[in-house]
């Protein structure tokens, strides 16, 4: 028996891919109309005379087979959208790296913060490195700035407004230079006197240091950066407090410790690691003390007053 002989003719790339959305689509309706269906069915039978309480069961494990079997077949067709979608709009996702200006080695930036702007839409978001690398993830084709808001202890705010690029493959380009080609970089000028205070931020006079008690009070501290790290799991997120409040998403059960690692110009950051712990009942106890609304949980920071905690 001879193989048979099968030609294939050329297909544009993106139409089979808004194809293969369109399959989806028509799936989903076919699902809806098998649910519908047995929504039905069990209508029917309890509408019955005589119907017996074994009778309901058989209808019901007959139709909750069918429903698990939809549900798996929901999971095959949300992989398949997010393939064929990611394949139709691709992202890029790439690495930025900071050096020092002089020597080019690494530079320690877990405190520095940058916005990312999408010239398309004006949406402007904050991006926070970790060690010595930002990392954005995700980018849709056009157009994006990136511009540095705080500096880390040491070093001077880049000034520069670097422009991003990622056409409709997916690829990037960092200031004209494609990423894949040079791995983009920015330099920081060391700051000897102490670090540059955000642009937002410099025109704050630093507070005199005195031995007398200062009086807590909230205050403004949007340049302010802390970690919430779960001690189970090791994973940790950076927290920006608003208006003098650090506001933490609904906490799991477990211990976390939260650190601030970073403060605007002129103040001194707390060294002190503050201990959160949440019990079963979702109770929560801040430094070992339970966490109500006559007892808030407050992080002092010297110099300038103390952040109050809202847990949701």
């Amino acid at each position: 028996m001879s193989m048979p002989d099968i030609s294939l003719e050329v297909i544009d790339p993106r139409l089979a891919l808004a194809s293969v959305v369109a399959s989806i689509a028509l799936q989903e309706a076919a699902v809806s109309h098998v649910l519908n269906a047995e929504g039905e069915k069990i209508q029917a039978v309890v509408g019955l005379p005589g119907t017996t309480v074994e009778e309901l069961q058989d209808i019901n494990l007959s139709v909750g087979g069918t429903v698990d079997s939809v549900a798996l077949l929901e999971d095959v067709l949300q992989n398949k959208l997010q393939t064929a979608l990611h394949a139709l709009f691709p992202t890029a996702t790439f690495t930025i790296h900071f050096v020092d200006s002089v020597t080019g080695d690494p530079v320690d930036c877990q405190c520095v913060l940058c916005t990312l702007t999408n010239l398309g839409t004006g949406d402007t978001t904050t991006v926070h490195a970790i060690g010595d690398a930002l990392t954005l993830t995700g980018l849709r084709p056009g157009s994006y700035t990136l511009e540095m808001i705080d500096a880390c202890v040491g070093y001077e705010i880049n000034g520069t407004v670097f422009d991003i690029e990622v056409d409709a493959q997916g690829s990037a380009t960092f200031d004209g230079v494609p990423v894949e080609e040079t791995p983009p970089v920015i330099e920081l000028t060391e700051d000897p006197p102490g670090r540059a205070a955000p642009a937002a931020a410099q025109d704050v006079a630093a507070p005199v240091m005195t031995t007398q008690e200062i009086v807590p009070e909230p205050v403004d501290s949007q340049y302010i950066v802390c970690t919430l790290t779960n001690d189970a799991t090791g994973e940790a997120s950076a927290v920006y407090p608003e208006d003098g409040a650090i506001a933490l998403p609904r906490l799991e059960p477990g211990s976390y410790t939260l650190n601030v690692i970073d403060v605007y110009a002129g103040y001194a950051r707390s060294e002190k690691k503050f201990e959160i712990d949440v019990d079963a009942t979702g109770s929560i106890a801040f430094n070992g003390a339970a966490v109500t609304d006559e007892n808030p949980a407050e992080v002092e920071l010297a110099e300038e007053g103390n952040l109050v905690l809202h847990f949701e």
